[in-house]
């Protein structure tokens, strides 16, 4: 047997065992547990370049078409996570418990500027102005008729039965001369009900209505507005949110965000060590050991079976034995 030979049998032996072993559970628990301890106390931030892998995710994120390549797939799953949610009895009050509403009602009162401006974009909306002005008009108009304002003067009651186009038309000009008027007043009065509903929601005044909506709707079950949803309504979501998805990540905006959060997150994990960072998340090797472990094992097994794995194996170990490196040393071992 010449180097060759000697080479592409122990090649083709190192592949076997490779794919024997990394189908069994001890392995990859010792894999597991090995490279946790082989980096110590190294602190995390310390094993990784913030600038690289920044980089790395903005070259992605520039190109990315992920979340459209991926639509069908995210689509089958929003579809069978809103049927199994319709049919589960679980109530918004277990979903989010009071103590956790609490907290999170605590941190929203401190965003009083961000409160102001909301009810100030509101209440400055068209939809709102024209709803004002229409509620002032027929506020106006109910009164006229209602109360016998206008019940001395012969034929103009029976107008304003009439409608407001019939009205506008009979008194010729009468009609924009009234909704000019309501226009100025419309803008005053949302001035002042802006001012009014800055008063009036305090914090203490929020947090009442806010605990009030919690408590109505802690009993409800989001089954039963899931279930109100028409068919295929998740399908149509996730086609456009993977859309719009893929258009929001190559923003420089979405990049920048992804950059400073890459840098803030390093920068957090410079002085903390990869087992003291997995003790705090709860992952310990017994965790591992039960989890992780078996299901790594089981993916190589199905590898296995499609055939797959062997390919793999050999080309990441053919490299060595098929070099000139390895042919050298089997040479000399034989002369």
């Amino acid at each position: 047997m010449n180097a060759a030979q000697l080479a592409d049998a122990l090649k083709n032996a190192h592949v076997e065992h490779a794919r024997l072993r990394l189908q069994e559970k001890s392995y990859w628990q010792r894999q597991l547990d090995d490279g946790v301890k082989a980096l110590g106390k190294t602190p995390v931030g310390a094993l990784v370049d913030p600038d690289a892998l920044a980089k790395v995710v903005d070259d992605w994120l520039a190109s990315v078409n992920t979340a459209q390549g991926l639509r069908p797939v995210i689509v089958a799953v929003s579809e069978a996570v809103l049927e199994r949610a319709g049919d589960d009895p679980t109530t918004v009050g277990e979903l989010l418990n009071e103590a956790h509403f609490e907290a999170i009602l605590e941190q929203a009162l401190r965003l009083k500027t961000l409160r102001e401006k909301a009810i100030h974009a509101c209440l400055n909306h068209p939809l709102v102005s024209d709803m004002v002005s229409e509620m002032l008009y027929t506020g106006i108009k109910n009164f006229l008729l209602e109360e016998n304002v206008l019940a001395k003067l012969p034929g103009v009651s029976s107008m304003m039965k009439l409608g407001r186009k019939s009205v506008g038309k009979a008194m010729g000009g009468l009609e924009d001369s009234i909704r000019d008027y309501l226009r100025h007043n419309t803008r005053a009065t949302l001035k002042t009900g802006e001012q009014w509903l800055n008063r009036q929601l305090t914090d203490q005044r929020i947090a009442e209505l806010a605990r009030d909506g919690y408590r109505r709707l802690a009993p409800l079950k989001p089954a039963d507005v899931i279930k109100t949803a028409p068919k295929g309504l998740a399908g149509d979501i996730a086609t456009h949110a993977c859309a719009i998805s893929d258009e929001a990540a190559r923003l420089d905006y979405s990049r920048r965000l992804v950059a400073a959060g890459i840098h803030a997150a390093v920068q957090s994990l410079l002085e903390k060590d990869l087992p003291a960072l997995l003790k705090a998340m709860g992952t310990t090797p017994k965790k591992r050991s039960q989890s992780l472990a078996p299901a790594l094992a089981t993916g190589a097994a199905v590898l296995d079976q499609q055939g797959v794995l062997s390919p793999w194996i050999e080309q990441a170990v053919g490299d060595f034995y098929d070099s000139d490196t390895c042919k050298d040393v089997l040479e000399k071992a034989l002369s």
